[in-house]
């Protein structure tokens, strides 16, 4: 027979006076399962004890009150959700509760209870039908207070994030400065070669590719912040491996450098910039590992498996493109080998994290998000040899990968008032620089009211106005919003730094005329601003 739910303290459970006052000396067998001993384990244990009928609170041991600073026997008759700290807290533990413990038995839920004070505590609750038999007899439930064991996890986490973002930093600070390496070469044997314009044409060419890598580190590490938004188009793996080992080269005298680049090699697809950073931070390991110098091979080539069982690792049979980076440096053990690839290993001190690259973990990773896989060969003092092998795009899936730019002679130009807002001195002057070359006639603003005050000023003269995103006193968005106000036929270019964000997506469908992402070259932008001004109203 069900129990009405309106019992006073008093009359508590566990409280009731017909204990056996006396029990034997040695509780041995069935004997110990007595109705005092039952008591003294709910009473005195060391974790809190609760039953519950439906969601009342029927009893609690004083472990129980101990925790959430109540008065011994006051949350009898209450509500459990007394002790949470919102009422959909309460309700999704107790879901979780019945719905497991139906299913399973028995529910282990972490959640947060609150104390009479007002503060609150991590807990770990465990749950089970105090009699499986008759669920009308309400849960048994056990809390544990865990905001040690949570404390502990939340500086372990926040240690493993700091590493990661040392490792993150030092790689990232470590390509760039190979990239401003490269960029400030390139710059000093154009005033070398300065009466040679064929070479200082080559120097310019080389130093846009660079520039470009850099903007495709930081287009990498947007899309890491954003989530893993990654471009993704098919590629000519040469070529990636051209802009690596252009970043790689400067300062190795020291190594001979052997490339071996297959003809007719099929394209790939994948994201560039990732791919970039793959190669990159396998020949940066590469180099590192000749101390003394030594020949760096990579050689790329067309690879069809057709037997998997070769592989102790799951490989898909089909075409692929092999990489291969061969140093002859120090090498590696097998138990070195063996730890390679798993999150932060090193065989670096950690004073070194300007050699650490993104990780062999991270580049283990990219290459498997590319359908991909990788393998390493290698012997003490002898060297070590990386395949890289990406799956391969059939001739006719692939597409042409780069236009070459065009010449200044074939750029599209003009003689319309552009009006170039952005913050930054050096971004300004350039911008204009550029504009004035394609025959523009510029308007310059540091800020959003300087942009506004020039649009009343010359409202039928100004017939585009290119804007950056991040700015003091008036940003981008609202700039933007009181010019189509002001004038709703004044075309509209975005330009940031920023990679397209759904801010930029709600412009673009509010009026915004385009989006040009920094950095870019003269021919995109004025390809980009024709393409605007040409279009019609």
């Amino acid at each position: 027979m069900t129990q009405e739910y309106n019992r006073t303290s008093s009359d508590s459970l566990l409280m009731q006076q017909d204990w056996p006052d006396q029990e034997p000396p040695c509780f041995t067998g069935s004997d110990f399962f007595s109705r005092k001993n039952i008591k003294n384990v709910l009473i005195y244990a060391p974790v809190g004890i609760c039953i519950l009928y439906h969601t009342g609170i029927y009893w609690a041991n004083p472990a129980c009150y101990a925790m959430t600073g109540h008065e011994y026997l006051s949350l009898e008759g209450k509500s459990a959700q007394t002790l949470f700290p919102t009422k959909k807290e309460f309700k999704r533990v107790y879901k979780i509760f019945i719905t497991d413990i139906d299913r399973t038995g028995s529910a282990i839920v972490d959640s947060r209870l609150s104390r009479l004070d007002g503060t609150a505590f991590d807990c770990r609750l465990r749950a089970c039908w105090l009699d499986p038999g008759d669920h009308s007899q309400g849960l048994l439930v056990t809390v544990s207070d865990i905001t040690e064991i949570k404390s502990g996890q939340i500086r372990k986490n926040q240690t493993r994030k700091m590493e990661a973002i040392g490792v993150l930093a030092g790689g990232i600070s470590h390509d760039f400065n190979n990239l401003l390496m490269a960029i400030q070469g390139h710059l000093s044997l154009i005033g070398v070669n300065a009466d040679r314009p064929e070479k200082i044409r080559e120097h310019i060419r080389q130093m846009n590719r660079l520039i470009e890598a850099a903007a495709q580190i930081t287009g990498n590490l947007l899309g890491f912040a954003g989530g893993g938004k990654y471009q993704v188009e098919p590629l000519d793996i040469n070529q990636v491996v051209d802009i690596a080992l252009t970043v790689l080269q400067p300062g190795k005298e020291n190594i001979a450098i052997e490339k071996k680049p297959a003809p007719n090699l099929y394209k790939v697809s994948g994201d560039r910039s990732q791919l970039e950073q793959v190669l990159l931070n396998l020949l940066v390991n590469a180099s590192q590992a000749m101390v003394d110098g030594g020949t760096l091979t990579i050689e790329t080539r067309n690879l069809t498996i057709k037997d998997t069982n070769f592989f102790h690792f799951d490989v898909a049979p089909g075409t692929y493109v092999e990489i291969s980076i061969q140093d002859t440096g120090i090498g590696m053990d097998e138990a070195i080998q063996r730890k390679i690839f798993d999150p932060f290993f090193s065989t670096k001190s950690p004073k070194d994290m300007k050699g650490r690259g993104l990780g062999l973990s991270t580049v283990f990773g990219i290459v498997k998000n590319h359908g991909g896989f990788i393998t390493v060969e290698s012997k003490k003092d002898v060297g070590s040899l990386f395949r890289v092998a990406l799956p391969g795009l059939a001739p006719g899936d692939a597409q042409r990968i780069e236009e070459e730019s065009d010449a200044f002679d074939l750029m599209p130009k003009g003689g319309e008032t552009v009006l170039i807002v952005d913050d930054e001195n050096e971004v300004l002057e350039v911008g204009v620089s550029l504009l004035e070359a394609l025959g523009y006639q510029a308007l310059q603003a540091r800020n959003g009211t300087e942009c506004l005050d020039l649009v009343t000023k010359h409202p039928d003269k100004i017939a585009l106005v290119i804007l950056d995103l991040i700015m003091p006193i008036m940003d981008g968005k609202e700039t933007f919003d009181r010019i189509r106000k002001l004038n709703p036929d004044i075309k509209i270019l975005i330009s940031s730094g920023v990679s397209m964000d759904e801010e930029i997506k709600m412009m673009l469908r509010d009026g915004c005329h385009d989006f040009l992402q920094k950095p870019f070259s003269m021919d995109k932008f004025s390809k980009v601003i024709r393409r605007i001004l040409d279009r019609s109203a």
